[in-house]
């Protein structure tokens, strides 16, 4: 009877393994995808991509079967995988230390890192820079200068209009007209012909008109020369450093998001790389930082966007497949994985997608 008993567990158990095996391997794994061209996109109601493409393999060699879910942002792919919502997420995803304490991720299958892109040299016309010269900075220096002509030129011809009429006319609208003109001359000459107060107060008031236009005449200069800085980066940005005190774009919720903010940069997120890019085009970025192969593949389906990719890359990234914490599918997606790259397959799935392999 000691002996029937065990024996009778064994065989309960057994037969309990075996039966959640076969119902764990009936049930389809859950992928969720996050398009990114070229890794993760549909055409006509279909995926395809790199990452799509190779996952596609994976599950042909384990034997998966497997139902996908297609998601808007990284953020919303990573928070399905992190609560079990997704077995494995597809697209291009980095591998970076914060995520792989809330996951965990196949071995890395794409290298990347994160490069810039700015308008092209000698896209920045008359019309760039005359739009560059709009901004609240400039605004507030002409608002000063006016209201300096206007108290300058009032004050001027109340002690000059009784003594010096024929300069300064008793008349108010034509003795405030000269006067404004003497102001104006004045500030952009140091002196205005034919024109000049003779009384004590008119030269008292002459005198530090034309010294204090120095230093408006020095403010103004510096905050034009600013804003016209940002217009010339636009054209002639040749990496990230050039970026500082501009505001930048990139897409939401992504790693170089969050690195750039972490940086102290100026940052504005997009949902894609076409709208991150058009606000480059329209002047409202003065560059976007993102993924280079992604952000080389945009421009190679855009010639006529007249951007491009300049600077180094940096902040070097892996891609890889994310899965849920203790997945017990890793094991089983990393030995078909290092099979498919020792097979030369993955090389040509690069090859297939890219313009040249990605550097081993």
């Amino acid at each position: 009877m000691k002996t029937i008993i065990p024996k009778f567990l064994a065989l309960v158990l057994s037969i309990l393994f075996l039966g959640a095996s076969a119902s764990h391997a009936a049930e389809k794994i859950r992928v969720v995808v996050k398009p990114a061209e070229p890794f993760a996109f549909e055409e006509n109601g279909v995926l395809k991509g790199y990452s799509v493409d190779l996952w596609k393999k994976i599950a042909a060699a384990s034997g998966f079967e497997f139902e996908t879910r297609v998601v808007d942002t990284v953020p919303e792919l990573l928070e399905a995988v992190k609560s079990g919502a997704a077995d494995v997420g597809v697209g291009a995803i980095s591998i970076t230390p914060d995520r792989e304490k809330l996951m965990d991720f196949s071995h890395p299958f794409f290298k990347s890192g994160l490069q810039v892109m700015a308008r092209s040299k000698g896209e920045a016309g008359a019309f760039t820079a005359f739009r560059a010269l709009w901004n609240r900075n400039v605004a507030e220096v002409v608002g000063v200068l006016l209201l300096a002509v206007f108290l300058v030129s009032h004050v001027l011809w109340m002690v000059e209009r009784k003594i010096n009429a024929e300069s300064f006319p008793e008349g108010y609208v034509r003795g405030v007209w000269e006067s404004v003109w003497w102001s104006i001359a004045t500030l952009i000459s140091g002196g205005c012909e034919n024109k000049a107060p003779v009384g004590v107060a008119g030269r008292l008031v002459a005198v530090v008109w034309m010294l204090g236009g120095i230093g408006l005449t020095s403010y103004i200069t510096a905050t034009l020369a600013s804003a016209m800085t940002v217009n010339t980066l636009t054209a002639e940005v040749s990496g990230l450093s050039d970026l500082r005190g501009t505001r930048v774009g990139t897409i939401a919720g992504s790693s170089a998001q969050s690195l750039l903010e972490k940086s102290g940069f100026n940052v504005t997120g997009y949902a894609t790389i076409d709208e991150a890019a058009a606000a480059l085009q329209r002047g409202e970025v003065t560059g976007v930082v993102y993924d280079s192969p992604l952000l080389r593949y945009f421009l190679s389906e855009n010639p006529a966007a007249k951007l491009s990719l300049v600077g180094p890359l940096f902040d070097l990234q892996d891609y890889g497949f994310p899965m849920p914490l203790g997945s017990p599918l890793r094991k089983q997606i990393n030995s078909a994985l290092l099979d498919l790259q020792v097979a030369g397959v993955t090389g040509k799935l690069e090859t297939d997608w890219f313009e040249e392999p990605a550097a081993e």
